[in-house]
Formats: structure tokens, sequence, C-alpha cells
């Protein structure tokens, strides 16, 4: 079953194209990536089918439901978001609490602690974001896209700024979530 379904898309910033024309299907259980420089389209991509940026042409389906009923599919889409939008006076538990409780996720502290240690941060619950090191804010920030248990995830640049032993660590992740 497809679980992303891209016909045609076109983002245009004036006169400048960013997406060009991108058909794709990604099928669930299915991990599938971008690879492309700087400034190559890769976020505008995820921006435009999460709904944080509108499409110049083009369609596209998420889970089956139209890009037009997107709000109908934004419950069950976890993305990772930009390390700069992190509430970093919280603790990194009380934050994953905070932002499950905004997802509908009802894990217990244990099982927020377990999501944590899944993402290499279980030494990390009790210490505020803000001293998180950057590499730790991307795990915190892998950890918020699982909460609410999505059936898509969305991952922009899990990776980047991470050391060797955690980027294996988080590609395990992903293949044991496929």
């Amino acid at each position: 079953m497809s679980i992303v379904e891209v016909n045609h898309l076109t983002k245009k910033y004036g006169t400048t194209e960013v997406l060009k024309d991108i058909n794709l299907e990604i099928y669930q259980g299915e991990v599938f990536g971008f690879v492309g420089h700087n400034g190559a389209g890769k976020s505008t991509f995820i921006h435009t089918i999460t709904g944080i940026t509108n499409k110049s042409a083009g369609s596209f389906k998420i889970m089956g439901i139209s890009d037009s009923q997107l709000n109908h599919a934004k419950k069950r889409i976890g993305v990772m978001p930009d390390v700069s939008n992190l509430y970093e006076n919280m603790k990194g538990l009380n934050f994953l609490r905070y932002m499950g409780k905004l997802a509908g996720d009802k894990r217990s502290k244990p099982e927020l602690k377990t999501l944590m240690k899944e993402v290499g941060l279980e030494d990390a619950a009790q210490k505020k974001i803000k001293s998180y090191s950057f590499g730790m804010k991307k795990k915190i920030c892998i950890a918020q896209a699982l909460l609410g248990n999505p059936d898509l995830i969305i991952l922009n640049e899990p990776t980047s700024g991470i050391d060797p032993e955690s980027t294996i660590n988080i590609r395990d992740l992903v293949i044991k979530l496929k």
C-alpha cells in the first residue's frame, strides 16, 4: 500500500522553482531518503507534504488522504522538528510528557523513559534541554516524532551533527520501526 503518493508536485518562491514536477510513491514499511546538496529542496518537500508550506502545483496523498484533506492525516504523522523549536528550560522527560499530551500519547513515565533510552538519551531525562549537545537535541526531536505512535514518520536530517555511534543507533531504530 502506498503511504505517500506525489504527483507533479511543484513549489515556487516567487519565480524560483524549488520543487519541480516531483512524482514518487513511498510504500508502507519502506525507508525512503532524499540525498542532495543544501538548497536542493529536501526540507521544502517535507514542509509541503506536511502542510507547513503550501504547494504551488500538483497533488499528493498521505495514507490515501488527499492534500486538500491533510488535516485528517496530520495526527497520524510524526515529524522530526527543527532543534531550534525546543523548550530549552524543560527537562527532557517533561518535554516529552508535555509534547505527548499534545499528540494524544498516553505513555506512562516509565514508557517515556524507555523511549528516551531507544534514542540514546537514557541519562538525560532529568537534564534541561538547554544543557544538551546539538546531537542530544536531535535525539529528543526524534523521540518527539515518535510520540502518538504515528503511521508515518518523517525525519529531516536525523543524523547530521550526531556522533558515529549514535548514527548507527538511530539507523538501527529506523530499521526496527519500519
